[in-house]
């Protein structure tokens, strides 16, 4: 581990992935005669292994083959998937992470492998040699996922609950309770500027990459929580894991019921009136004393409108709520803050989106099992699959890619030997 603190990659593990490499598509380019008489003689040669006498049909010899290309196919994709586990973990990469790669890198060489076949004379691309493959990838990747646990780098008692640096940004290492009295805290404070709370997930962390004003929001925020399952895959990963996942739809009830309890006022700013009037009427009856002072839905696109934006911030000021809710889509909800922010008359503000609908039963979370697997997002792309598909399976994909640019600082800000930077994006962002 030493190693990838110090950003030197082992390059001698990924050696016998190349061999592996060369000997799949040593096959693979072979003619489909010469192709097919490597398989006759494998599958004699096994034949009479195993105690077989006699001659064999032309009928039996082509299940004998077709078994046998199976065979070959699932063990050479089988023995790939182990050595880029190999490969992983001497990199210091392992559990989720290591399975993406290993799928994902195997998906690739295997449907490179199909689609080679198709220029040799005498050969085909077969899916279902892709699904083979696949088969063997995954196998592998389960058993290697499940071989041994994370274990943790020392992380220094002093650093705990602080601010470390995480991939591109940076998070506050607290547990959820921890996040609630914070919240709590500054909904108490007396001071000239609004606090802000930001919950990054994975469109966050590639935002963080070309939005130049969202690079700022995240400088300034007050408080920096996990709300994403591929940021604690990662954590876990490098074995630098992150306390907790920390997510707004949880964080809202909770800070629904210490409002009312201790008296604290709730402003709403969402993108829909009736969602703002639901919250109204189902919130107080299920959080007796909560003091709801206000709510404001604003006009689509309000955010390029002076006007707007004006008549937007008269009304949350005119309240001058203790918690500001925002829920009008993300990074217009944090960058509505982030500008306003010294003009906001409101103690903290919470821009955790589609909390809101959550708690009033607009829309419905994950079953808890779900939740706990980390398969929240596949249940909302089940529920929207035309508008969430590219960022799922798009857009937020290129976190895994991005893990490995920041490898180095994630664990170095866990265990603290590294400098603790908030580093200079500008020039990625003009």
């Amino acid at each position: 581990m030493e190693r990838t603190q110090h950003q030197k990659w082992n390059m001698l593990s990924f050696l016998p992935t190349v061999l592996v490499l060369v000997l799949i598509f040593y096959f693979s380019l072979q003619p489909g005669e010469e192709s097919l008489q490597t398989s006759e003689s494998m599958g004699l040669g096994m034949y009479q292994l195993v105690g077989g006498t006699g001659t064999l049909s032309q009928a039996q010899l082509d299940v004998v083959n077709l078994l046998v290309r199976a065979a070959a196919h699932f063990a050479e994709y089988a023995v790939l998937a182990v050595c880029l586990a190999w490969a992983g973990t001497r990199n210091g990469i392992r559990r989720q992470l290591r399975a993406v790669y290993m799928c994902g890198l195997s998906f690739i060489i295997a449907v490179l492998d199909e689609f080679v076949q198709i220029f040799v004379p005498g050969r085909y691309g077969d899916p279902l040699d892709l699904a083979v493959d696949m088969v063997a990838v995954l196998i592998v990747s389960v058993l290697v996922y499940k071989l041994r646990g994370p274990r943790r780098l020392e992380r220094p008692k002093e650093l705990e609950g602080c601010r470390r640096d995480f991939l591109n940004l940076q998070l506050d290492d607290v547990s959820f309770a921890e996040a609630v009295d914070r919240i709590m805290a500054f909904a108490a404070e007396d001071q000239e500027r609004c606090r802000i709370l930001v919950t990054p997930n994975a469109d966050h962390v590639m935002l963080q990459e070309t939005d130049k004003e969202f690079v700022k929001v995240y400088r300034e925020a007050d408080l920096i929580t996990t709300d994403g399952t591929p940021l604690m895959w990662i954590g876990d990963s490098f074995n630098c894991p992150i306390r907790e996942k920390v997510t707004g739809s949880d964080l809202l009830p909770a800070v629904c019921k210490r409002a009312a309890e201790e008296g604290r006022s709730i402003f709403f700013f969402a993108a829909s009136k009736e969602l703002i009037a639901k919250a109204k009427e189902k919130l107080p009856k299920e959080y007796p004393g909560l003091n709801i002072v206000g709510g404001y839905s604003p006009p689509m696109h309000f955010e390029d409108k002076p006007s707007e934006v004006e008549k937007a911030l008269v009304r949350i000021n005119k309240a001058k709520p203790d918690i500001l809710v925002v829920g009008v889509g993300s990074p217009k909800s944090e960058k509505f803050l982030y500008r306003l922010r010294e003009r906001l008359q409101c103690r903290v503000a919470l821009p955790i989106g589609a909390a809101i609908a959550f708690a009033v039963g607009e829309q419905q979370r994950a079953p808890e099992w779900m939740r706990k697997k980390g398969l929240e997002w596949f249940y909302r792309f089940l529920q929207e699959p035309g508008r969430m598909f590219r960022r799922y399976f798009v857009q937020d994909m290129k976190i895994f890619l991005l893990a490995l640019r920041y490898r180095d600082r994630t664990i170095m800000g866990y265990t603290g030997k590294g400098k603790h930077e908030d580093r200079d994006r500008s020039d990625k962002s003009e």
